[in-house]
């Protein structure tokens, strides 16, 4: 059994009753994809390497390819081809591999966006290119009709889209390079695609490894130091909030959009207020005009779950701006297994070395200690952004890895989501209060004296006083902890 799993179970066993995170991916069913003519590719290889020896790997060794976008040209005939080859065996080592491979993981110094025509139409031809790789057995390039002229026009409908109960390793990936029946269903202008045979083993799940610079630290750094976390993620529900905030008026709401007949109505931010407020986490669900920073929350927990409207929620009139210009992470505070989901178009703009225009970026919530989020390289439509609930519902409830969490939460494929993160992390939920290390009912003096009477001490994995991180070690992580929970009682 994986140790990384061990430390993780032994922590929580030690702490309380926990969800197990059951991880259905091995990783030996994740491709890692870099370019070694690449520095800060290689870097990222090498990092993922060291913690998941297992993973296979792919290098496309090519330093013509783009590092931030491409042209479709470039994606077919740098990217997709190459990668196909070698799934399939056709280039060295021949090695037939398309049914055993589970998971394409890119890395920065790749390109993300594939530049096309019609950014603001559902007959969009932008995509991320970690959301083309995901239907790499099929054609995309055959002909469609007037409203869709090729089938990488506008979106595809995601098979796995809210299913919750059932891992992506159950699916038979038998027929994965078999060539599907692509149709186009919906009204006049809102036409989509709908692939009638298509099933979760017929494509390929996919993440990305990327962060932006903050501070004095690098974007190299702050990659490793996702992947640190990303070990040993446990949370407490007493330690954490919520936080949900959107304001328009309620009858015309971004995150309830719809495109029938295959994307029905969701009130996303409601659904997912509902489901972690029925699993016991405090959670803030505000709809009027103020847009609530950090300060305004009602303690001073880290947030697990951001769901924010952003530099839109001013949207309408009289509503409040979000602080700052693209800035107003800044406000908040963390837990390292935390989720951000926005509805801002640009918010993944700068892994494509484009302006983000004022939209918050999804690298810098990497980048302030976040560890799960799905960005959009250009227009996303709000039908199809990543829904919160689903995201939460399969990390905190269901024990499932980042790879299949994404996915179950992302409503389309071939379009311009691209989700961040390790795609075999998985989080540990516990409900009683890690604070508490003495477990007197609160966080106080005593539980500080228990931390300060070891500090510095090398611990055995799942020590009860290393609350942080699981480190080994009493130190400032472990401190930090019990003072940003002090005087906060738990049942």
């Amino acid at each position: 059994m994986n140790t990384r799993y061990l430390a993780a179970l032994a922590c929580a066993m030690l702490i309380g009753a926990f969800t197990p995170a059951a991880r259905a991916i091995t990783e030996d069913q994740v491709l890692l994809l870099y370019n070694s003519q690449n520095a800060d590719s290689l870097a990222v290889r090498n990092m993922y390497v060291a913690l998941y020896p297992g993973v296979r790997q792919f290098d496309f060794n090519d330093a013509t390819i783009p590092t931030q976008f491409c042209t479709r040209f470039e994606y077919n005939s740098k990217i997709r081809l190459p990668l196909l080859n070698f799934i399939n065996g056709v280039s060295a080592p021949f090695q037939d591999i398309s049914s055993d491979v589970v998971v394409f993981l890119t890395t920065r110094g790749l390109p993300t966006r594939i530049n096309g025509g019609a950014e603001f139409s559902l007959a969009t031809s932008f995509s991320s290119v970690e959301s083309e790789l995901t239907l790499i057995q099929q054609d995309l390039e055959v002909a469609g009709n007037t409203a869709l002229p090729f089938r990488y026009n506008g979106v595809i409908d995601n098979p796995y889209h809210l299913n919750n109960t059932v891992p992506v390793t159950n699916f038979t990936r038998a027929n994965i390079k078999q060539p599907k029946n692509f149709t186009i269903v919906g009204p006049t202008g809102g036409e989509h695609w709908y692939i009638t045979n298509l099933t979760t083993g017929d494509f390929y799940l996919t993440c990305r490894l990327d962060a932006q610079p903050y501070g004095t630290t690098t974007a190299l750094q702050n990659i490793q130091a996702l992947l640190n976390r990303s070990q040993h993620l446990v949370v407490s529900k007493c330690m954490v909030q919520c936080l949900f905030d959107e304001y328009q008026p309620s009858a015309n709401q971004l995150d309830d959009d719809d495109l029938p007949p295959r994307f029905p109505l969701r009130d996303d931010f409601e659904k997912a207020t509902q489901f972690l407020t029925n699993q016991g986490y405090a959670v803030t669900h505000d709809e009027t005009t103020n847009f609530i920073t950090g300060p305004e929350l009602p303690d001073n927990r880290p947030i697990l779950v951001l769901g924010s409207y952003g530099e839109n929620h001013d949207i309408a009139p009289g509503a409040e701006n979000a602080p700052g210009d693209g800035e107003y992470l800044d406000t908040y505070t963390f837990d390292p297994a935390a989720i951000f989901v926005s509805y801002e178009s640009f918010n993944a703009h700068d892994i494509a070395g484009q302006s983000g225009s004022d939209h918050e970026q999804v690298t810098d919530f990497i980048a302030r200690g976040g560890s799960f989020t799905v960005g959009h390289v250009a227009e996303p439509f709000t039908v199809f952004v990543a829904d919160a609930e689903y995201l939460a519902r399969a990390l905190y409830l269901n024990g499932r890895t980042f790879a299949e969490a994404a996915w179950i939460a992302t409503p389309a494929l071939s379009i311009t989501n691209v989700p961040i993160g390790d795609p075999l992390a998985t989080v540990t939920v516990v409900d009683t209060f890690l604070a508490d290390v003495v477990e007197n009912g609160t966080v106080d003096v005593d539980d500080l004296n228990a931390i300060l009477s070891n500090w510095q001490v090398n611990v055995g994995v799942g020590d009860r006083l290393d609350v942080a991180n699981n480190d080994g070690v009493i130190n400032v992580d472990d401190l930090n902890v019990i003072l940003a929970a002090w005087q906060v009682s738990c049942p």
